[in-house]
């Protein structure tokens, strides 16, 4: 969870969460926390991990490699985003160059690549010449981080 969801679950100001998790440096003294601020946030139930529903960031870095090879094998980004719920450039975006991007997002990621990296684009609907278009591209321009 970032300090902004923290912040936002605990109906505290964001400085003050991001004030709780300053690692302090070495030789500096620990702030004491006001008991009405740790309850807020202890308080806060943690997402579970196997099903992210809040939001937060992540590193694209995996979501941008699974969304390359989807490429390479001939998925284009306009059928990667329909199934996916986004806009064809949020997909190339992370393909390409987002450093972060929201957990759920990287889990749909996820799913979709288990889901069709063994799946023959054209028996789905993809016309051959649009899924030539994604692996030329793909072979063009190395994709992923």
């Amino acid at each position: 969870m970032s300090a902004q969801d923290i912040a936002d679950r605990a109906g505290l100001s964001v400085t003050l969460v991001r004030r709780v998790l300053r690692v302090p440096e070495p030789g500096q003294a620990v702030r004491d926390i006001a008991r009405t601020t740790a309850d807020a946030i202890l308080g806060i139930p943690l997402p579970a991990r196997r099903e992210p529903s809040t939001p937060g960031l992540t590193s694209s870095a995996e979501s941008s490699r699974l969304l390359a090879d989807l490429t390479r094998a001939g998925w284009p980004a306009a059928a990667l985003a329909h199934r996916l719920g986004v806009h064809a450039r949020t997909v190339a975006e992370v393909r390409d160059k987002r450093p972060r991007l929201r957990l759920d997002l990287a889990v749909r990621i996820r799913r979709l690549h288990r889901e069709l990296i063994g799946i023959d684009p054209i028996s789905q609907g993809i016309r051959p010449a649009d899924l030539a278009r994604a692996r030329t591209a793909a072979t063009r321009h190395p994709l992923g981080h």
